[in-house]
């Protein structure tokens, strides 16, 4: 009889079946895959950007180590309107970029007639714990902002004289006119000068547009409270990607699934008489080695020692190991059949 004659109806349904949930199953974690690898943007201050005489600032995330606590950034500026002339490519005055840097300098000084070059800036991580992959959650935040070159020393000048810092013998040979008030009252009632106060020309208005695309982690970046035209704040969360929690808990869950089958295989030679076959022990032993190569085999893994491990990687490995030291004296103490 033909091989086509003893396929029934059934059997078409169900393969079908089988490839219709196939395809479904693809088109998901292609989904996953485009909705991962496209570059995640916001534009975090505008406010700089509504004055046409601003600086530019681009934040790119260029990478990120969880084990190091170190996030790292690419600035790169593009000054626009009166602090550029040449439509961007040079700087028409000097400047005084500020930053919260973790490693290296916080201070970066740009020159007139030069151009403004990227610069990377590493920062710290905080509000997270990297053992508890991959489930773990990381803050960081980055500052920044531009002052003109020539307003530090500036501001050094107009430091407001503390009340009572007059010289005594000055103080003395200047006598105080009846109904006028004392010199130094007269200095603590004058209000000292703030930086709110500074003249206009010294503020320099940025616009930050900030992209994260980091493999494997999942970054949300919103601007802090604190944030004016002149000085923005970006806070950011940063957190395992979607396909980095689903190939973990995957790990999991074939851990414990081949750590009970092993112990059914175990109690069944041990307990039900089961002859003992050779290949067990390869399999059990193959297994001990396997196991620490798919758990280190995980997308951004830190080393040994995480959440994953405590409830997954060390109860395998343990129980794979008695029941292989079981599987073998059983063998050795059993009586040969004769």
């Amino acid at each position: 009889m033909p091989i086509y004659d003893k396929v029934k109806a059934k059997d078409i349904i169900v393969a079908i079946g089988v490839l219709v949930v196939f395809v479904i199953a693809l088109v998901v974690v292609l989904n996953f895959y485009a909705s991962e690898s496209e570059k995640r943007s916001a534009t975090i201050s505008d406010l700089g950007d509504k004055d046409p005489n601003h600086i530019e600032v681009d934040v790119k995330l260029v990478s990120i180590d969880p084990n190091q606590g170190d996030v790292t950034a690419r600035l790169e500026f593009v000054p626009k309107g009166h602090f550029s002339k040449d439509g961007g490519l040079t700087l028409e005055r000097d400047l005084k970029l500020f930053v919260n840097s973790a490693t290296g300098k916080k201070e970066l000084d740009f020159q007139k007639g030069k151009r403004m070059n990227p610069t990377e800036v590493v920062i710290n991580m905080y509000d997270g714990l990297v053992t508890d992959y991959p489930f773990d959650h990381h803050r960081a935040f980055l500052e920044l902002y531009f002052v003109p070159a020539s307003r530090e020393g500036r501001e050094d000048k107009e430091k407001p004289i503390e009340a009572g810092a007059a010289k005594p013998a000055q103080a003395a040979a200047t006598p105080t006119p009846e109904g006028a008030e004392p010199a130094e009252k007269k200095d603590e009632a004058k209000p000292k000068k703030t930086e709110a106060a500074a003249p206009a020309e010294d503020d320099v208005p940025i616009g930050v547009d900030f992209l994260g695309s980091i493999h494997g982690f999942r970054i949300d970046a919103a601007k802090s409270h604190e944030s004016t035209d002149d000085y923005v704040g970006i806070d950011m969360t940063i957190s395992r990607a979607s396909t980095v929690k689903f190939f973990a808990i995957f790990i999991i869950l074939m851990m414990w699934g081949l750590t009970i089958a092993v112990i059914f295989l175990t109690l069944s030679v041990v307990s039900r008489g089961r002859k003992v076959e050779i290949g067990m022990f390869s399999f059990l032993a193959a297994l001990l080695f396997a196991f620490a190569a798919v758990r280190n085999s995980q997308p951004g893994a830190p080393p040994i020692g995480t959440f994953s491990d405590f409830i997954s990687f060390f109860w395998a490995e343990v129980i794979i190991a008695l029941c292989l030291v079981a599987v073998v004296f059983t063998w050795l103490l059993r009586p040969t059949a004769k």
